[in-house]
């Protein structure tokens, strides 16, 4: 016997086929060994035949496997020779619709709703897909395991992308996989009884691949490179058709930008993909042209005031805190204790309320761009521009700071590389950048992150080293303790909603409170610090929280809300405090693209023609997102429905957006920058 396994062995692909089962084994085990608790359970007799349904397929494909190899493996050199028939074309047909079904058996509850031509769609790309493999690589075998093993992966990832951010797997999240994997230790990676499907499936189907005698479609040098030649014509041509080409919209697709999940559900995910895809571009606004630009422009009434009179900060602070959110704006929420009592007690030389974010869940960068650029990224809502479009210097508070004297500083205890960070800090001229790499090792942490506490305390002593302490600084941070990932055992917070039982909320609402004790000990320190000091803070969106708990406390669904309901989902909170006098107001909604005037205004200083605009235009228009936009009588209202008035004045704010990020030699430089003599 031991001679047998030992000729066996020696054969070709041998060990690889040992290797293969021994993993495939071990993975079977260990998912039955994982769904065992369910046998246990009260209702363990309902998952009885599940459980066997999944042991008796892993052994029927593995005796398919077995006998697929007996087979296909008596007569393999002659085999080999034969080039690719109908056959092998039907075999890649057929593996489609098994990948597609995976696909949405996965992440789509909404599969058996889905019109039939859809998912012929998503059958057809996927083929494709699988086509371009065969002809790129003239290897039917590699053909079918690239594209078994891509789609695979992608299901896999499309459920945990979905599973911890609330948004479906984008393209953008290709260009941010290192921030990704930065924080995936945050989540809890649990095995659905999908993937005790799909997986064993795939490892099935893997074996079988590898059992496969291989097919050629050219034999010859010649061939293959005109084969290759001729792959890669049609995939530039496919390149401009998808792009250029109105493709979507003439099969009846309503692409969502603000909400790609719906799209990925009513049309399958790979179609999905594909639209939301193609809008990654980013193109000026329809009739934009830079003279009529310029004529928006010169417009501007710089003539107000800029609180020119004020006592100008020495310091000037601002925060943005990782998923500070208030759920009192979405519904009743009751806990054991005040979750932000020192929050709700600043009055004295403060301005706070809420701002209008475009993000929930997810996408930090966007909401800080928003802040210290005074744009709005509800233009390009699958993107993020620090990843996607700085490719050259950037105007914004940075620049406006710097012309007047101020070091500016970008703070945040993560990696720099995440969201591109590093390079797009650059763009917008931060002097320096403390990452993760500049904290003590003996930090604080809470959950493995860096505590609030622990960075508030770098913050002042960042202010404390300072050469000469009345030396002007703009220091911008970006926190993260609160990130996602609320299943932690190894905190225990003190909060508790009042009648929901809830890890996840729980948790979050006990990090939040961990925060407002840090910020009473920043502002505290600055109440006593003699340089006039100016902090501005806000939440860059909500987290990823059960459905059941949002349900919970506002009574409703979510897109069961009005307008008005479901923006207060992406109002976080927001403050502008100093150790002087400024004028106090609260319960303001606004939007984060406004956020940085209205700080400004409090300082003092020289703003530039932009921020003038953006003050106009915040009469007008006082707050706006993706979803919609407040009027001045506080109504809400869709972009759809907008006004004409409204519509008109977005129109000419876009221009200048477009001018301001996307254009280097023909941008309005005078009207996004403060002269440095001003200054």
């Amino acid at each position: 016997m031991m001679q047998m396994w030992k000729e066996k062995l020696r054969e070709k692909g041998g060990r690889r086929h040992l290797i293969f089962w021994g993993i495939y084994w071990g993975i079977t085990l260990a998912l039955i060994l994982g769904h065992l608790p369910l046998l246990t359970s009260a209702e363990g007799g309902a998952h009885l035949p599940y459980c066997l349904a999944v042991a008796g397929m892993l052994i029927l494909f593995a005796v398919l496997v077995w006998l697929c190899e007996r087979m296909w493996t008596r007569d393999v050199s002659r085999r080999e020779k034969k080039r690719i028939t109908i056959w092998h074309f039907l075999i890649l047909f057929a593996d489609s619709i098994y990948l597609f079904w995976a696909m949405e058996f996965v992440n789509n509850n909404q599969f058996t709703e889905m019109e039939f031509g859809y998912m012929a769609l998503n059958v057809a790309g996927i083929f494709i897909i699988a086509l371009i493999f065969l002809f790129w690589l003239n290897s039917f075998r590699r053909a079918l395991m690239a594209v078994t093993i891509l789609f695979t992966s992608l299901t896999v990832a499309f459920y945990y992308v979905y599973t911890f951010r609330g948004e479906p797997l984008q393209l953008i999240d290709f260009f941010s996989f290192g921030t990704a994997m930065d924080v995936a230790g945050d989540y809890d990676f649990s095995f659905p009884r999908q993937m005790a499907v799909i997986v064993p499936v795939a490892l099935c189907l893997i074996a079988l691949i590898l059992h496969l005698p291989d097919r050629y479609l050219a034999r010859k040098r010649f061939g293959k490179i005109a084969v290759r030649i001729g792959v890669g014509g049609f995939m530039v041509f496919g390149y401009f058709f998808y792009l250029n080409v109105n493709w979507n919209g003439g099969l009846g697709i309503i692409t969502n930008l603000w909400s790609p999940i719906s799209t990925y559900r009513e049309y399958g995910n790979t179609v999905g993909f594909f639209c939301v895809a193609k809008y990654m571009r980013l193109t000026p606004p329809e009739g934009y042209t830079v003279q009529e630009t310029e004529q928006i422009a010169e417009a501007v009434d710089t003539s107000g005031d800029s609180g020119q009179n004020q006592v100008k900060p020495v310091n000037i602070i601002a925060i943005m805190s990782e998923s500070w959110a208030d759920y009192r704006m979405v519904g009743d929420l009751v806990t054991n204790e005040e979750v932000m009592p020192f929050y709700d007690s600043l009055k004295e030389n403060t301005i706070k309320g809420s701002t209008l974010v475009c993000i929930r869940g997810g996408g930090t960068a966007k909401t800080e761009y928003e802040f210290l650029t005074g744009n709005s990224v509800k233009r390009f809502p699958s993107m993020v521009p620090y990843v996607s479009y700085y490719t050259h210097d950037q105007y914004s508070l940075v620049s406006t700071l710097e012309a007047q004297g101020y070091a500016s500083v970008a703070m945040h205890p993560n990696k720099g590389s995440n969201w591109k960070r590093t390079s797009a800090y650059r763009f917008l001229g931060f002097d320096t950048f403390y990452t993760v790499d500049d904290f003590d090792t003996d930090a604080e942490r809470i959950r493995d992150n860096i505590s609030d506490q622990a960075n508030f305390e770098k913050i002042i002593q960042v202010v404390e080293e300072k050469e000469n302490s009345d030396d002007p600084l703009f220091l911008f941070d970006v926190t993260m303790q609160n990130h996602g990932g609320y299943t932690d055992d190894s905190y225990q917070g003190e909060i508790q909603v009042e009648g929901y039982n809830g890890q996840a909320a729980n948790q979050y609402l006990s990090l939040i409170h961990e925060s407002d004790k840090a910020l009473e000990y920043l502002i505290s320190y600055f109440e006593e610090c003699e340089e006039p000091t100016l902090i501005v803070m806000f939440g860059d969106h909500y987290p990823t929280l059960p459905d059941s708990f949002t349900e919970y406390i506002s009574g409703s669904d979510f897109d069961d809300l009005s307008l008005g309901e479901q923006e207060m989902y992406y109002a976080t909170p927001f403050f502008i405090w100093a150790n002087y006098d400024i004028p106090e107001a609260e319960g303001i909604l606004t939007s984060t693209n406004y956020l940085g005037t209205m700080m400004l205004e409090q300082t003092g200083l020289e703003m530039a023609p932009y921020n003038y605009y953006l003050q106009d235009l915040r009469e007008l228009i006082p707050a706006l997102n993706h979803l919609g936009y407040m009027d001045a009588e506080g109504n809400f209202h869709s972009w759809s429905d907008g006004e004409e008035e409204v519509l008109q004045a977005e129109w000419e704010y876009e221009c200048l957006q477009y001018n301001n990020l996307a254009e280097e030699r023909n941008r309005l430089d005078w009207f996004f920058t403060v002269d440095a003599g001003d200054g």
